[in-house]
């Protein structure tokens, strides 16, 4: 899943769309030129031939930071410029008929047929993120919340493997609303969960549970860990200073509740349990981080 703007992951696939047929284009040129001998583009026959052709030129030109440390994405460029190497050698040697290319036409068509499959992998993904990421705050929507979740909880429930989850709910959100309206609402929620997804690990999640509620999966953290890592977000919000539209400073906390994912009970009790520890972390004073398992140890000071 990208964490990239709904805007930004449009125009991606967009761009991505249209290099994929200009990909088709050349490989149809490529195969007119090999069966019909008919002179084939003086770019095919360069040395950096893959940075010249149009799937090429948006492939080594863009520049976006998250799509660029992508495993998918990255993966492509070797494929494509195997491929355009191998296409270069067909060219030449077709100009001999006493070469014989049929083995290595095979790798040709092999490699084109893998660089199609990884170029339909990356647009597949986007395309998920595009329907699966909150159009507003680049949080994953609720929709493919519990099948992430579970697939976690069969992770804790085969091995050794820990995963927390904690719930946050914003402190007085409708005073925001209320004082400076809600495209300044907007702008908060926006910018705070900007700031939790530059803060967390590629790999931590964080669903839009609902208004102004989100859930976080924190994968292989067991509790003392998780803890340290969303006190740090409860104080790194707590010292936001976020800039509306109208260049007005505003401020918020939030309050947290959070448990580890236990093999003994069902994704959803666990979830009820965070929001448990998050409505007495409400109840009991805000901005603050209660974990379930200390609330019903007795450890937690009223």
């Amino acid at each position: 899943m990208f964490r990239l703007g709904h805007e930004k992951i449009k125009y991606i696939i967009e761009q991505l769309d249209r290099a994929i047929e200009n990909h088709q284009i050349w490989f149809q040129n490529v195969n007119r030129s090999l069966a019909c001998r008919v002179p084939c583009k003086p770019v095919d026959l360069l040395p950096d031939a893959h940075r010249n052709c149009e799937f090429g030129k948006w492939y080594y030109r863009l520049d976006d930071e998250i799509l660029l440390r992508h495993d998918g994405f990255n993966a492509i460029e070797k494929e494509h410029h195997h491929m355009h190497n191998l296409a270069t050698q067909l060219l030449i040697e077709c100009q001999d008929t006493t070469v014989s290319k049929i083995d290595k036409y095979d790798q040709f068509s092999k490699s084109v047929e893998r660089l199609r499959m990884q170029i339909m992998s990356l647009q597949r993904e986007l395309q998920d993120s595009l329907f699966n990421v909150d159009s507003l705050t680049s949080a994953r929507t609720r929709s493919g919340m519990l099948t992430e979740l579970r697939r976690q909880h069969e992770l804790v429930k085969r091995s050794a493997f820990t995963c927390s989850i904690a719930m946050m709910d914003f402190d007085h959100f409708k005073q925001i609303n209320d004082k400076h309206g809600h495209q300044e609402g907007d702008m908060v929620l926006k910018s705070v969960i900007r700031y939790i997804l530059d803060s967390i690990r590629p790999f931590d999640m964080v669903f839009r549970y609902g208004g102004e509620e989100f859930l976080l999966c924190l994968p292989g953290t067991d509790l003392i860990t998780a803890n340290c890592a969303v006190e740090r977000l409860r104080s790194g919000i707590e010292n936001l200073i976020i800039s509306g539209i109208t260049k007005t400073e505003m401020r918020i906390t939030a309050s947290f509740g959070m448990t580890a994912l236990s093999n003994e009970i069902f994704i959803e009790e666990s979830i009820h349990r965070a929001d448990q520890a998050l409505y007495h972390a409400k109840t009991t004073g805000r901005n603050r981080l209660i974990a379930w398992e200390n609330m019903n140890a007795g450890l937690i000071e009223t």
